[in-house]
């Protein structure tokens, strides 16, 4: 895998078009050129990025949730190795054609496992024939009871054949890591200090940043509300450092008394980071020295379910979340497969017009364990579909940031409703309309698309207006915007990397 090319948005375009109905067609998720969830330039302005929108009025902004998909669980515990069922802390990612996923077990022993599909629904189980249990090796048991939370990362320049993959995950001492050729046959290798990587707690979730060329890891902390995450990076994988001995991201006086944050994975996405903090509703003592009793203690009135909340961050470090901090992915009903905790893969992967996110579900609260069940589900999302921009039945709009872009066509993503309506202009730095650009120039968008090309009846700028920065001033109805992009943008006007 080679890092960075950058595609032309038509390209990219072209690259996520396909039908979630039928066989999934490869996704470039994890081929970071060209990527359309991350790694390639120029990034889509989500709404999600306050700083897309210079001004706007008459508009809502609308955080949305994941969707459950309606045949969940997609995969069920139905194998004597699987322990208390199978769940993600986990991988999973496009591969060849293929979706690859690599899945926990914990109830039995602590293993790895592996599975495939082509649709993303309907998943196999391969005999891969590598690890022995109860004298078969009849199974698809990848690694046995060396990790916990496996972080898979196609590495993007191996320097042998044996180390095309890496995994990541939590064992005996702290975290550590194991090289593959397949993404099956694992290495494990002896950290620098000879037990671990860096100093961490027992939840990791671990990824390869594309903006700045290193691997990362989010790692279980300790702060004044009790569990929290920390960040550590390296560019080789192997020496790791702690960037500030804090966490980066931690509970706050915004959230209920009984919150904790059990975990973070995030994913790189359109240039920004996007975090899924898993949280942890339950108490924890407020003083004095750390104690599994006394945490037990606290926390025996809590319900002590976990689900998903969402964040966002441009380096890592200051991180945003929802207003109203309430769930991305929420438990399932009372009674039902996932109504105690949900834990999401460490990224989701683009399958047509969607993102596919995958989550481990139980059926009991943390720390009941009796009879207590785990399996897989998927829920998904529209792309781009984290934000919104929201009109009703009275006119909305919005002003873009400036752009330099030197074609008046742009890309919106954008659904209306009844006889609602999106139209734009064109306007300078001052906000004045450039002649040929007005609202009544431009063809208005009706229905519902993720890539939509809004165009206007003058098909090319005057030579005065080519090369100065403009601005879009969006009109909406009975409509939603969740992401656009100008065409023409000259990628040597921009940086290529998140801005600090």
């Amino acid at each position: 895998m080679v890092h960075p090319i950058t595609f032309a948005l038509a390209a990219v375009f072209l690259l996520l078009a396909g039908s979630t109905g039928q066989a999934a067609a490869a996704s470039p998720y994890d081929a970071k050129e060209g990527d359309p969830v991350a790694g390639s330039y120029p990034f889509r302005r989500l709404m999600l990025d306050a700083m897309a929108v210079e001004e706007s009025s008459g508009l809502e902004r609308v955080f949305h949730k994941l969707e459950k998909h309606p045949g969940n669980p997609v995969l069920r515990r139905d194998r004597p190795w699987e322990g208390w069922g199978p769940y993600l802390y986990g991988t999973v990612l496009w591969d060849e054609g293929r979706l690859r996923m690599w899945y926990q077990i914990i109830g039995d022993g602590s293993r790895v496992c592996y599975a495939e599909s082509t649709d993303g629904v309907n998943w196999v189980k391969p005999e891969l024939g590598l690890v022995e249990y109860n004298g078969s090796k009849a199974n698809n048991i990848v690694v046995e009871g060396l990790c916990s939370i496996a972080s898979v990362i196609r590495v993007p320049q191996p320097d042998s054949p044996e180390k095309k993959w890496v995994m990541y995950g939590y064992g005996p001492k702290g975290p550590h890591h194991a090289y593959s050729p397949d993404g099956l046959r694992w290495t494990w290798q002896t950290p620098p200090d000879g037990e671990r990587l860096f100093s961490s707690s027992d939840v990791v979730n671990f990824f390869w940043d594309p903006y700045q060329d290193r691997y990362v890891a989010m790692y279980k902390t300790g702060a004044r509300r009790h569990r929290s995450v920390g960040l550590a990076t390296s560019k080789d994988g192997v020496h790791w450092t702690r960037l500030m001995d804090h966490p980066v991201f931690t509970a706050d006086d915004l959230d209920p008394d009984p919150t904790q944050i059990y975990g973070m994975p995030v994913f790189p996405y359109q240039g920004a980071y996007i975090g899924l903090p898993w949280i942890y509703h339950a108490r924890f003592f407020k003083y004095g020295k750390y104690a599994v009793p006394r945490m037990h203690e606290a926390q025996e009135d809590s319900i002590r379910t976990v689900d998903v909340q969402l964040a966002w961050s441009w380096n890592l470090v200051n991180w945003t979340r929802t207003p109203a901090r309430e769930p991305f992915l929420e438990l399932g009903p009372d009674g039902t497969w996932d109504d105690g905790m949900v834990f999401t893969a460490i990224a989701p992967v683009a399958v047509g017009d969607r993102l596919y996110f995958y989550y481990g579900g139980f059926d009991q609260a943390h720390d009941d364990y009796n009879g207590i069940k785990g399996e897989i589900g998927l829920a998904t999302l529209r792309l781009d579909g984290f934000c919104s921009l929201r009109a009703g039945e009275t006119e909305g709009s919005f002003i873009s940031r400036r752009e330099l872009f030197r074609v008046p066509r742009v890309t919106i993503n954008a659904r209306t409703h009844g006889d609602g309506y999106i139209v734009a202009e064109i306007v300078d730095r001052h906000n004045r309309v450039i002649p040929g650009f007005s609202r009544e120039d431009c063809i208005p968008f009706r229905g519902d698309s993720v890539r939509h090309v809004m165009r206007w009846r003058t098909e090319s700028f005057p030579e005065e207006v080519l090369k100065p920065d403009k601005k879009l001033r969006f009109y909406l109805k009975n409509a939603e915007i969740f992401s656009y992009l100008p065409e023409g943008i000259d990628e040597s006007d921009y940086p290529h990397r998140p801005e600090e």
